[in-house]
């Protein structure tokens, strides 16, 4: 049976696609995410890797960390940090397969093997509902607690591209700048998915690491044939890479 619906919109999404990745379509996108001192911002992203660090990795559903923050979180393992990643939803209303929930799950496991992420932590809090206010400070805190991490990644609470923010992803970033006031002097705290970003990390080393850990997200992979999300991958790193001396970036804002 033909699903109409899925064919609607990956016909929406390969034609957005394409718009974005044309001549004007970067123009028009590449001041929303270019760095503001590209040079610096990439030397700052270097010095992260001038030491291990005991990270933990916030993230509201299963492929954020992947596809927003993946080549930095290999790029910090391969240099001897330890990374946990705090998985708040299992992404459980991003689809209609059975146990969409499990199979997402076990797709975030098998990624953060192929980066060599240590430790997966889920906490099965409800997809698209968790909560925009102070409910959210106890788990996110507990977390933080019991992790003792010297730097904290979470997705950005401003929207990445004007109308188009995640509540999810609003409430996790929300609450860590909340609960930054306790850790000033013992914690780095870094935003990733952002926008005019005040630290580049040069992925180009990892680049195909980071596409095989988006990728095996594939209950999410339906829009894109496997070369499409591939390209998209890179069209993101190059567009955040710009005016840097790199091919290939992650932008992150450091909080703290």
């Amino acid at each position: 049976m033909i699903d109409l619906t899925l064919m609607a919109k990956r016909g929406i999404f390969t034609a957005g696609f394409a718009a974005v990745n044309s001549p004007l379509g970067r123009r028009l996108v590449t001041p929303l995410l270019k760095a503001a001192y590209p040079e610096l911002a990439l030397r700052s992203g270097d010095e992260l890797l001038c030491r291990p660090w005991r990270v933990l990795a916030f993230t509201a559903h299963p492929d954020d960390l992947d596809f927003f923050a993946g080549g930095t979180l290999r790029r910090l393992i391969l240099s001897g940090s330890h990374v946990t990643a705090a998985v708040l939803t299992d992404g459980e209303k991003r689809g209609n397969k059975p146990d969409l929930g499990g199979v997402r799950q076990q797709e975030q496991l098998e990624a953060a093997r192929k980066q060599g992420i240590q430790n997966v932590r889920f906490f099965g809090l409800t997809d698209f509902g968790m909560p925009e206010d102070p409910r959210l400070e106890p788990t996110v805190a507990r977390i933080w607690d019991e992790e003792q991490p010297d730097l904290v990644l979470a997705f950005d609470p401003k929207e990445l591209f004007p109308g188009i923010a995640n509540r999810d992803h609003k409430a996790l970033g929300r609450t860590v700048l909340d609960l930054s006031r306790h850790h000033v002097g013992c914690c780095r705290v870094y935003y990733y998915g952002t926008h005019h970003p005040n630290v580049l990390m040069d992925i180009e080393p990892v680049m195909a690491d980071k596409e095989e850990a988006v990728l095996t997200q594939a209950s999410q992979m339906l829009y894109l044939t496997t070369q499409g999300y591939r390209d998209a991958v890179r069209w993101w790193a190059e567009v955040c890479a710009t005016g840097a001396p790199c091919r290939y970036a992650e932008p992150l804002y450091r909080l703290l």
